[in-house]
């Protein structure tokens, strides 16, 4: 027996996100939350897994991703058994519930800020609701999300953030906000005093990607919202984004993505 249990209300939700990332073969297709009227409107992103069941035109196995502010129509009436993750700025609330029953039959909140790896992925995932057909990317990502979510709900209740796990977000954050700066591992290593091979380190251990990955995340994400929000050339937004050559930022968007930033910006038009 582990000499520092977790609640049982926590212990639940980490046995059912482990069942969950140990076989991603369950997992099916990722969809998105469309307008509709009369529907629900949460305040921050949510991810729902269905478990179990029909929910509303989800199969078992499916998932739906639920941007902030997206108005979400009623799940129908068939019986299901349904996972909810809610990305609040400060918390992750977790639901299990059967989608004809009013109230919850698990329901748990803990304390855990959505910045560094985990906005990044949220951020993307809302961008990427303009293009649902892009599963090759949606889906990694939501299984890292659910990675991310399975760290947090075993962490023990009061417990201090590791030094590893703080210096791993403090990476992250510093990253954030400093993405349209050249970006190597050997410049960020020595402004947080350490070394290259350690900075290495904490991304393959402490989180889903490695550093070089998580910072083309990021950029790409940044030059998405651009595109879709800014009629502005695509030189200037490969170097808002941190790339100098918009050749080489052209190449590594349509790698990512299936399409040059011109016929991405085509489709927000």
């Amino acid at each position: 027996m582990s000499a520092n249990p977790l609640p049982a209300d926590q212990q639940f939700f980490a046995d059912l996100l482990s069942g969950l990332v140990l076989n991603p073969q369950r997992l099916g297709r990722v969809w998105f939350a469309d307008a509709a009227p009369g529907g629900n409107v949460p305040e921050w992103p949510q991810l729902e897994i269905v478990l179990r069941g029909e929910y509303g035109a989800l199969s078992e196995g499916e998932m739906r991703f639920i941007p902030a502010r997206a108005a979400i129509s009623p799940p129908g009436e068939k019986p299901a058994m349904v996972l909810s993750l809610l990305f609040a700025p400060a918390w992750l609330g977790l639901t299990f519930h059967d989608s004809r029953g009013r109230q919850p039959l698990r329901n748990l909140k803990l304390p855990h800020p959505q910045r560094g790896e985990g906005e990044a992925m949220l951020m993307a995932l809302t961008h990427l609701a303009r293009t649902p057909q892009d599963q090759a990317i949606i889906q990694p990502l939501v299984f890292s999300l659910l990675h991310l979510c399975r760290k947090v709900v075993n962490s023990l209740p009061g417990h201090t953030v590791p030094r590893a796990d703080f210096l791993y977000q403090s990476l992250c954050n510093w990253i954030e906000d400093h993405y349209a700066s050249p970006l190597t591992r050997e410049s960020v290593a020595a402004l947080f005093n350490i070394t290259p091979n350690h900075l290495s380190r904490l991304f393959s251990q402490q989180g889903t990607m490695s550093f070089v990955d998580y910072v083309r995340r990021v950029r790409m994400a940044k030059a998405r919202m651009m595109l879709q929000k800014y009629h502005l050339p695509i030189s200037e937004v490969a170097g808002r984004c941190g790339f100098r050559d918009s050749d080489y930022f052209c190449r590594v968007f349509r790698r990512q993505f299936g399409l040059t930033p011109g016929e991405y910006r085509t489709r927000f038009q």
